[in-house]
């Protein structure tokens, strides 16, 4: 799409999963893009696999000076900033008694208080492009709960409700939607476990019979970034295989 040519986008949890397809997706169609993460030798691999229009910046967006160094290395290397994708989260699997306060807080602090945080913080720049957009990738566990991750849950309906509140405070000038995935195959399965044949049997909960793919989700990011949508802000989105529906 020649809408991205030479525009300038930040992807936080950029390095692996959602993240990194939503920025492979902008960078084959001409987007510079600064994808954001904890650890520093996934950014390094990510950039060198993709190459191009692509950098990266290590920060957790939970942390307020580190997200303000954030800003201030994009600020450096660009003028203005044509869209932002909160996309890095943390989703601990554990009931209410099984949730510490410590779990609960570093769940708000990435899911919540990072979008908060990293979207204050660019609000200069993304007011100096021509027409931004903010996408926010929630879950649709935060608008249909499941037992055992209350934490989770809990802080992808915040960042609804957020996605809802900023897209009226900042209209017309600035666009914010959000994304509910369900069942997404990414590297955090892996991460608690799960073979790739447990992964793939999650498809048969949603009405579309398989699990969704990274780029399943960059795809409606991408729509979401365009100017196709550009009379769409304060949307909650599934792209979900059907999962809302059930």
């Amino acid at each position: 799409m020649e809408y991205f040519k030479d525009k300038h986008y930040v992807v936080t949890g950029g390095s692996s999963g959602i993240g990194l397809a939503i920025a492979r997706s902008l960078s084959e169609q001409g987007a510079e893009v600064c994808i954001v993460g904890r650890r520093q030798e996934a950014l390094h691999a990510a950039v060198a696999d993709l190459g191009g229009g692509l950098w990266s910046v290590q920060c957790d967006v939970g942390d307020e000076h580190l997200v303000e160094a954030l800003a201030e290395a994009v600020g450096d290397r660009w003028t203005s900033l044509d869209g932002l994708v909160n996309n890095a989260g943390v989703a601990p699997m554990a009931d209410l008694e099984g949730t510490d306060p410590e779990t609960w807080d570093q769940c708000f602090r990435i899911n919540a208080r990072g979008p908060f945080l990293v979207t204050r913080a660019l609000l200069g720049l993304l007011r100096a492009a021509e027409s931004p957009s903010i996408v926010n990738i929630s879950s649709t566990l935060a608008e249909k709960a499941i037992p055992g991750m209350v934490a989770y849950n809990s802080a992808k309906a915040a960042l609804n409700q957020m996605t809802r509140s900023i897209a009226l405070e900042l209209a017309p000038k600035i666009r914010v939607n959000a994304i509910m995935p369900a069942v997404v195959d990414t590297p955090i399965h892996s991460s608690r476990g799960m073979s790739p044949g447990e992964v793939k049997g999650m498809g048969r909960i949603h009405p579309l019979n398989r699990v969704g793919q990274p780029e399943d989700i960059a795809e409606m990011t991408v729509f979401l970034l365009s100017d196709a949508a550009s009379w769409m802000t304060g949307a909650i989105i599934p792209v979900d295989g059907g999962m809302m529906a059930t």
